[in-house]
């Protein structure tokens, strides 16, 4: 993703506001236990990623719905996108995933499923941005996996690699690693110092 889309789509928790005491998205009002609940949610998938209070959710959801309508729907589109990358790795047979990160995105799934969670699902267009906050987050506990994963994808794609899913994971490696090598090859070759190369023998002499 070039740096121009990057800055259409992002989604930056904002800082509190003087009046705290702004609940309102729309027709809903934030309750303390829902925010409580997500902020637990969210601490177990990363406990490094800062709590969120009510008052930014309302803030983030008011510039949402400032946004040009495709904008706020691809800025929601990109985080989901982003679970549903993490559904696909769960259910792929040949793609090995640890306990840990198994658990933490099958809880964040399990958020992004409920209905009536933090903004109830059925709210027109921020009815999501709870989900969509969530996931960009928490989305450091996943993002290498994540990369890792699509990485792998687009080599079984492209390459159709045979045998066992160990099998076409292990030609996977070796060609991530046959790849590494030769940029590294490429960098020596570039930095290399021809100064230090031996001087050319005068080719004239003054007598």
């Amino acid at each position: 993703m070039n740096a121009r889309l990057q800055d259409r789509l992002a989604l930056h928790l904002p800082p509190e506001s003087g009046d705290s005491r702004r609940r309102q998205v729309g027709p809903v009002a934030l309750h303390d236990a829902a925010v409580r609940r997500f902020n637990a949610v969210l601490a177990q998938l990363d406990p490094n990623a800062p709590p969120v209070s009510a008052d930014q959710v309302v803030t983030l959801a008011r510039w949402l719905q400032d946004q040009p309508r495709d904008q706020a729907v691809a800025v929601l589109s990109e985080r989901l996108g982003r679970a549903e990358q993490l559904r696909r790795m769960l259910n792929d047979s040949d793609w090995d995933v640890c306990v840990d990160t198994r658990e933490r995105a099958r809880m964040l799934i399990s958020y992004l499923q409920e209905v009536n969670d933090l903004i109830p699902d059925d709210l027109p267009l921020v009815g999501h941005l709870d989900d969509a906050l969530l996931v960009e987050l928490s989305w450091s506990a996943f993002a290498d996996q994540a990369q890792d994963y699509g990485d792998y994808c687009r080599y079984r794609a492209a390459e159709r690699p045979r045998g066992t899913p160990a099998e076409r994971r292990l030609a996977w490696e070796t060609a991530c690693l046959a790849e590494a090598a030769l940029i590294q090859q490429r960098r020596q070759v570039r930095g290399r110092h021809y100064a230090m190369a031996p001087a050319l023998p005068d080719r004239f002499r003054i007598v």
